[in-house]
């Protein structure tokens, strides 16, 4: 699903009857089930707009596997693209590094890679978040705006990219 996953919940949350692990608080609330009696094996990421959570190079995973990876992953229905945005995909051709797109059209805005390390412009990833046109932009669906602080953070983190990093 897009958004919640329990490694993107697993960090504390001011509540009003003080601060949490927001996983532990819905448990103890009776929202949720089933937390590994090892709370330590649930996986956490850093939150994408926080640099305090984590480097650039994990926060910008953080944010593509938020937004993106319930298409861009093996098992999304954006799996055909060769694109896995999964925060856990260690392979740098199916994040994207150097990919060609499969079927792109206008949307590949004459790029001819996912990403290119180094180069935000040329990269079509940061192209499509870039920008607002239904037949362009990414996600294709429910946003009206370009989300700037995302696009910054992704354009940041392709400048930071080196072709033989992680």
């Amino acid at each position: 699903p897009i958004g919640p996953k329990a490694r993107n919940l697993n960090g504390d949350f001011a509540y009003a009857d003080g601060k949490m692990n927001q996983l532990q608080k819905w448990q103890q609330l009776g929202i949720l089930e089933g937390l590994p009696e090892n709370f330590a094996e649930v996986p956490k990421v850093p939150v994408w707009d926080d640099p305090a959570t984590g480097d650039l190079y994990y926060r910008g995973r953080a944010y593509l596997d938020l937004n993106c990876a319930h298409c861009h992953s093996a098992d999304g229905p954006g799996n055909t693209s060769g694109l896995h945005l999964d925060y856990n995909e260690t392979d740098n051709a199916k994040i994207g590094y150097h990919k060609a797109p499969i079927a792109a059209g206008r949307g590949s805005g004459g790029l001819s890679v996912d990403i290119e390390p180094g180069d935000p412009e040329a990269s079509i990833i940061w192209y499509r978040m870039n920008s607002a046109d239904p037949g362009i932009m990414m996600p294709e669906l429910g946003r009206k705006l370009i989300h700037k602080e995302g696009v910054d953070l992704i354009h940041e983190w392709i400048v930071s990219l080196q072709a033989d990093k992680k």
